[in-house]
C-alpha cells in the first residue's frame, strides 16, 4: 500500500515561498476575453493570429457533443479553422536525426486565466491520429464568439470538454527530451 504524506507546507503558501505573491499570481493570469493568440515554439514561422486573420482561411464547421461540469451533455456548432492547417503554414520543425520525431512533439494550449491543456501532434498527423481539431471563432450560426473568447479549441474525439479551451492566448509547439 502506497502511503501519501500531507504536505509540510499549506499549498496556498507555496507561491509566496517561492517569491511570487497572491496578487502577482492573479495578474499574471487575469482571465477574460483574448482578441489575440500566438502560435510559437519549434516552428519555422511564428505567427500572431487575430480574428480576421483566421476568417482568412478555409473554415471547417463541426457539431460535438460532450460533457461539461454541471450543465451535462452540451451539443454546440462551431465554425472555425483546422489546427493541422495553421500547423502546416507554421512548419512545425522535425529532427531528422530521431525516428519518428513527430511522436515527440506537443501542443501546449494556454489561456488567458493560465489554463493549459496538451494536444498530441500525432492526434492531427493524417497518418496517425488523422483527428480534425478545431480553433474555433464562431458559433455554428456564423456569429463570433465572446464568453468563449476569440478563439477556442475544440476536440471533437474527446468524451468530457477538459480540453475545449476558451479564451486561447497561446499554442507551443515543444519536444519531449
Amino acid at each position: 500500500m502506497i502511503m501519501l504524506r500531507r504536505p509540510a507546507v499549506p499549498l496556498f503558501l507555496l507561491p509566496i515561498l517561492f517569491g511570487l505573491s497572491t496578487v502577482q499570481a492573479q495578474e499574471t493570469c487575469p482571465g477574460g476575453y483574448a482578441s489575440t493568440f500566438r502560435l510559437k515554439g519549434l516552428v519555422k514561422n511564428r505567427k500572431k493570429f487575430t480574428l480576421e486573420s483566421l476568417q482568412q482561411y478555409t473554415p471547417s464547421k463541426m457539431v460535438v457533443s460532450f460533457f461539461s461540469g454541471s450543465q451535462g451533455l452540451v451539443t454546440k456548432t462551431y465554425l472555425g479553422v483546422l489546427l493541422s492547417d495553421l500547423l502546416n503554414e507554421a512548419e512545425v520543425i522535425l529532427d531528422p536525426s530521431h525516428k519518428n520525431d513527430s511522436l515527440r512533439k506537443y501542443l501546449e494550449i494556454t489561456a488567458t486565466d493560465c489554463y493549459q491543456v496538451i494536444v498530441a501532434l500525432v492526434e492531427l498527423l493524417p497518418n496517425f491520429g488523422g483527428q480534425q481539431v478545431l480553433i474555433a471563432y464562431a458559433d455554428g450560426d456564423g456569429n463570433p464568439l465572446t464568453d468563449e473568447g476569440m478563439a477556442r479549441l475544440v476536440v471533437p474525439g474527446d468524451k468530457a470538454g477538459g480540453r475545449f479551451i476558451m479564451n486561447i492566448v497561446s499554442i507551443v509547439v515543444r519536444s519531449t527530451p
